[in-house]
This record gives structure tokens, sequence and C-alpha cells, in this order.
């Protein structure tokens, strides 16, 4: 662990840190944040309740509201419900939209025969959580609108009929989650689409249903994925397309979505969307029963050969969450229909992180691949892993690589505004086969709909620029590109065609990625080292990127 003291001489700090420098001391498992103030250590948590308990006992709002929650959660103090609601109360009456939402979620109870039946500590009081959610909703809570939506609506978040206190009302239901969804709550914008899907409190209107939906899909709802993947399987509103029905199953069943595995278990034994795989399509099948059992396993295993069964059981038990399933033997790719004659269809940029070959790229630029070559190397590349929440993935490639990308050791700290540039091989390396190098700024560190794990640049994306590194002024890796704001949907939804907005996976993502597959990769960075040209920046990037491509 990295240490500071005050009293320590300048000489002897420097001298410390020079020697931790030269011996490879890793951040990663630090407990001490560095900052241009120096290090700062980690505040337990019962001084952090202390220090709000004070604040709240002086009459605080914010700090009645957070040492609520510290009851609430168990955080710093042993968990009180009551002692919860007694503070949530106070930062409620004074005003806080906040503490009234959590006020009128821990009196709420959505058993369907009413309070009296409640199994609670806290005595439910359904009358109290409406009256507390209405003073959140008419402040702008989204979540709190949302909840009232809900109770007009006479349903939980499950959307299974419960006991209300108000009179089923779809039409103001409609009302709250409208206000909710045009805050950007995910899923108010779903129920807000079904609404308008089954013509309930509002004029039937499929167009508005797949919008909303849409929105709610693209911000991770899985359960708005699973609507949206049936719509487009069935031609609801949209053109039928079986491939885009199992794009968005996969992003559900990624996330562990009963929905989307089940969508996916229809989708590879038909061979609808994608090419028949008994195999993955009864992994798939065991991961849904996982949550709630099916009697479908036994009929389908009835189906399969005793080594198709156990093959599948096998890559259901190494699923890992925000993951997809992956064949990765010849019994599995036996079971599929022959590729016939393949054709390259997309190229992408990847880099090597590992002088064993490892490579990572984006999950987008391999998905539904029947082959990944890559430029320069004889022999297939093999998928190991992938992650759709993230649109990671990990390659291996024929060979081994002498140079590999140096990821920063400080991407946690990165400000915005920084300058970086960008290294790929975008439009199938038409404009240049040594690669191009575009410069940018960083312009925001979250990425769509404030996603904590992207980034936000400037630097111009082309196609071929998915899975290019992102680097800072010293040729470090911070992130990967992933995507750009479709100037179609922002014109519709903004009336205005943005410039210059992609965004890419940050580093920090991509790291943890690396580290769950156990790949080793080395940081760059640090004290002693210097920014350079973005004739060196391109030098070095050309020896450990590459040009990917899919066949199928």
């Amino acid at each position: 662990m990295l240490t500071g003291k005050s009293d320590r001489t300048i000489f002897a700090l420097l001298t410390v840190t020079l020697f931790l420098l030269l011996n490879g001391c890793d951040q990663r498992d630090a407990k001490v944040t560095s900052t241009t103030a120096g290090p700062v250590i980690e505040q337990r948590p019962e001084d952090k309740f202390a220090k709000k308990k004070k604040e709240a006992e002086q009459g605080n709002a914010a700090a009645q509201r957070d040492l609520g929650s510290m009851y609430h959660h168990g955080e710093g103090v042993l968990q009180d419900e009551a002692k919860a609601i007694e503070w949530y109360q106070k930062a409620a009456e004074q005003g806080d939209a906040e503490a009234q939402y959590h006020l009128g979620e821990m009196y709420y109870n959505d058993n369907p025969f009413g309070d009296q039946l409640a199994d609670a500590a806290v005595h439910k009081d359904s009358n109290q959580a409406f009256f507390w959610y209405q003073k959140a909703a008419e402040q702008g809570n989204a979540a709190a609108q949302f909840e009232l939506g809900l109770m007009y609506h006479n349903r939980n978040s499950s959307g299974r009929p419960v006991y209300s206190v108000v009179p089923e009302d779809n039409v103001k239901a409609v009302e709250w989650y409208r206000k909710a969804a045009e805050q950007g709550l995910p899923t108010a914008q779903r129920y807000l689409a079904l609404m308008y899907k089954y013509g309930e409190g509002v004029a039937k209107d499929i167009s508005q249903a797949v919008h909303w939906l849409q929105k709610a899909a693209e911000q991770g709802d899985g359960d708005a994925q699973v609507f949206l993947g049936m719509m487009y399987g069935d031609g609801d509103g949209v053109p039928k397309d079986l491939a885009k029905a199992v794009e968005w199953n996969q992003k559900a069943a990624a996330q562990g979505n009963r929905g989307g595995q089940m969508g996916l278990f229809s989708a590879y034994f038909n061979g609808e969307g994608v090419s028949r795989n008994r195999i993955l399509g009864y992994a798939w099948l065991i991961l849904s029963a996982s949550t709630e059992p099916t009697s479908l396993v036994n009929i389908y295993e009835n189906r399969m050969t005793p080594a198709e069964v156990a093959e599948g059981q096998r890559l259901a038990s190494t699923w890992k969450m925000g993951t997809l399933l992956q064949p990765v033997n010849a019994l599995v790719a036996g079971d599929m229909e022959s590729a016939g004659t393949l054709a390259k269809h997309e190229t992408g940029t990847a880099f090597v992180v590992s002088y064993e070959g490892h490579a990572v790229t984006n999950q987008h630029v391999i998905n539904a691949c029947k082959e990944v070559r890559v430029v320069g190397q004889e022999g297939a590349v093999k998928v190991i892993t992938s992650d759709i929440v993230n649109d990671l993935a990990l390659l291996q490639f024929p060979s081994k690589s002498a140079r590999i990308a140096s990821l920063s050791s400080d991407s946690a700290n990165l400000r915005q505004g920084e300058d970086l540039v960008v290294f790929g091989y975008p439009l199938n390396s038409i404009l240049s086969a040594g690669g191009n190098l575009t410069p940018g700024t960083l312009s925001a560190l979250t990425g769509l709909g404030n996603n904590t794990n992207q980034l936000q640049i400037t630097a111009p994306i082309q196609p071929g620029s998915s899975g290019s590194p992102v680097l800072d002024r010293k040729g470090n890796v911070i992130g990967m590109v992933s995507m750009k704001l479709d100037d179609g949907f922002a014109a519709k939804t903004t009336s205005q065609i943005p410039q210059t907005v992609n965004f890419a996976v940050n580093g920090q993502t991509v790291k943890a990625f690396l580290e769950v597959s156990r790949v080793p990769y080395k940081t760059g960075g640090g004290f002693f080292s210097t920014k350079k040209s973005n004739v060196d920046i391109a030098e070095e990037a050309r020896k450990w990127t590459a040009i990917i491509e899919c066949w199928k």
C-alpha cells in the first residue's frame, strides 16, 4: 500500500517514489487514491456516518436524507428501517424531493391483498406512500413519477396487478409514465411503450411503442430489449428482421434476462436469424431455467445426443454475466450448419495487449462472423470471450507479438478537455494501408445516457474505426472506439445533426475485462513519462494494431 506522511522530507518522499516506480509498483491494488493534492485515505463508513449525523442534527436536509439512506442500507451503522423513516421524514418535510421519494418507497407495499398482510419491520401505509410519491413527483423526481404511474396503473414494477389506494386510471398512468420517460428513465420508457402498444390510457400507436422501446433498450433495459426483439421477429411496427431480433435478445441475455435467454434458445434451435445450433440453443435454455425452472429442458434433452447434452451443460456452466456463449470445440462447430463459401463482410481494428497474441476489439465487430481473420497473419483468429454489454471482445491471434499496447495506469483520473488521438484502419483501410491517426478531445467522461463505462470523444470516426485504441498524449491507451451517435436518430430526436459526437469504452472497463479474462497487460504513464508527438505515437501504434476481417 502506498502511504504518505506530512513530516517526511521531500528528499525521502522522492526517493521512495522513484524506488516504487523502478520496481514496477502496480497501483491497481492500492487503497490510496493519488491526486495532485497528495494521498487521500478512504474514509471509513463509521466516520462518514458520524459526520452525516452531526450535519443532520444541525438541520441540513441533504445530510438528513443521506443519514436516512445509511440507516436504510446499514452503511456505517446497523440497519434500522424505523430510523431510516425518521430521518427521511425530516428531510422530506424540508422539501427534499429525493427524501420524499425514498420515504414513499419505504411506506409502499406491493402486496396484492393490501397493507394489512404486509410482513415488514415498518408498518406499510400505501396512502402515505402515495402522498410522498406525489410530493416528489410534482418536484420532477423521475423515479417518483414512475411509481405514481404504477399506482394509477394498479401494477407493480414486474407488471403484475396489485392492490392500490387509488382506482385504476390508465390515462393518469400514461401521464406520469410520460413525465418520467421524458426525463430518460428507462423503465418508464418501457411502460409508456407498452401502453402505446396495447392502447391502454392512450390511442394505440405501434410507431410510438417502437420509439420508446428503442430508447429504453439503448439504455440497457433488458425487458425493453426483449420486447424490441419480439417486434423485429414478428415485423410488428418495424420491418421483420430476424437478425436484429437476435441482436436485441443477445443484449438482454448477456445481462441474465430470462426472456432474452429464451429468445436465443428459440433462435439457435430453429435457425432463426442465426445458423442453427442445437447445443448453443440448449445451453441458453439451461441458463433461462436457472431463474425459473421449466420442463422444456427435459423435453429438448430427449432430442439431442448425450455428447450434445454434455457440451451444452458445459457451456452453460462457464457463462459469466455480461458475456455471450461461444462455441469453442469441434463438437459445437460440427452441430452448426455448413457455412459454405465464406466472403468478407466488414472490417474493424484490434490492438494487441499481450505477448501471447491476445488482442481486443468491439463485440459488434465480430458478432455473427463465421470466421475472424487478421490481415498479415495466416490462420483464423479465435474469439475467446465477449462482453456484449460493454461491447468488448477478446481475441487470440494466430501468432505471438513482439510489440504490445501500453494501457494507461492513470485512466481513472482523466480530465474533461484533454487532448487525445485515435489510431485505426477506417473504411477497410482504403484511406491508408498504414493506418490513420486522428486527433480529438475528451469531451465528456461519460457516454450515451451517462454511461460511466464510456467516454465521449470528438475524434472523427468512420466504418472500420471500431476497436481502435484511443490514446493520450503519452501514447498510452485510455479507451477503445465503440460507436458514433447516429445522425438520423439524433436528427429525429433533437432536430439537430450532431458533429463529432463519438463514444469509446473507457480504459478502466477494458482493463477490468482483461483481468476477469486473466490476460496480462502492460501499463504505462506515471511521473517520469513524457508527451510524444503525433508522429511518434502513430509509429508505435502501427506496430501493435491490426485490421481484422469478419467473414460470413
